[in-house]
């Protein structure tokens, strides 16, 4: 590694990232400390379903290709091999590879990239490993994502609930979830929301776990699984009095527009996922258990959601 790894002021800079949307939202701290180095706003090369994210971070522009573009730097956290190949056909003294364990390291990654960084996730939280394995030379405090919040015009067509509670109770792995009869425990005993707003993914299976926790509420429940467009999902978490979830993007996004959220983890580590602050809490529940077990998961959650509903 050169003994100087400090970007130059209005360096132009390319970030690439091609994983999913709550990743790419962790991925803010990073971005901020790229653009407080280089003192201008950076390009960042992602899927492109993710723009209405990106609108939304300061600073931030997002492009579509970057094949034969010249940069001064370029960082990318993934090692998918699309994005190694835009690393590739873009000109740059500079490319680093950021990536959360040395295993993720691909033959054409180690081809595209000058500088290869994988020192470990461990229990680190990703955004802060994001954050701390940039090496931009500038010295910054870390803080948890950040997110201006959507326009008004993103509000969906026709919806004019307030002070509800936001579920979504699935991500985009189907090991995250808790089971559907725990949710509906849940939310029999949690009588502060009037209403329920119940979002989820477009899948199958998705929609058939959202779609079983609605129907049990009945009256108290407005479903759109699988029914909205990115700005809209984005308006309602912003706006959502609450949000409840287990680990995905709906959990990292309200604490990025600075919400109220409960984040049940069923699989994944909190450590790694969950940045603890008092209007964002995380709880740890066991998948398999059952009786007075799984009853003090609930409790526990319940506990937790009514204290984080009368903040």
């Amino acid at each position: 590694m050169p003994p100087s790894r400090t970007l130059r002021k209005n360096a132009r800079v390319l970030v690439i990232c091609h994983k999913q949307l709550g990743d790419v939202a962790l991925l803010e701290p990073a971005l901020a400390r790229i653009r407080a180095a280089s003192g201008g706003p950076i390009d960042l090369l992602t899927r492109s379903g993710h723009a209405p994210l990106i609108e939304l971070m300061e600073g931030v522009r997002m492009i579509h290709r970057a094949w034969f573009r010249r940069y001064d730097a370029i960082f990318c956290y993934d090692g998918l091999d699309k994005s190694s190949i835009h690393a590739l056909l873009a000109f740059a003294p500079r490319k680093d590879l950021i990536l959360r364990t040395p295993e993720d390291l691909r033959p054409l990654a180690a081809r595209a990239f000058k500088v290869i960084l994988a020192p470990g996730l461990g229990d680190r939280y990703v955004a802060e490993y994001n954050w701390d394995t940039t090496d931009v030379g500038v010295s910054t405090d870390f803080r948890p994502p950040k997110l201006n919040r959507p326009p008004e015009s993103w509000r969906p067509a026709g919806f004019d609930t307030r002070d509800y509670l936001l579920l979504n109770p699935t991500a985009g792995w189907k090991s995250k979830r808790w089971k559907t009869k725990a949710w509906q425990a849940l939310l029999d005993r949690f009588d502060g929301p009037e209403k329920i707003l119940i979002t989820s993914g477009a899948q199958h299976w998705q929609l058939e776990h959202s779609r079983a926790i609605a129907d049990h509420l009945g009256d108290r429940a407005i479903f759109l699984g699988g029914a909205t467009r990115l700005e809209e999902f984005l308006w309602l978490v912003a706006n959502a009095r609450m949000v409840l979830g287990v680990d995905g993007a709906a959990a990292h996004l309200a604490a990025a527009f600075g919400g109220k959220s409960l984040t049940v983890f069923v699989r994944t580590s909190n450590a790694n996922w969950h940045f603890p602050t008092e209007r964002s809490l995380a709880i740890a529940v066991d998948p398999d258990a059952s009786g007075d077990a799984r009853q003090r998961d609930i409790d526990e959650a319940l506990a937790n959601a009514d204290a984080l509903w009368r903040l």
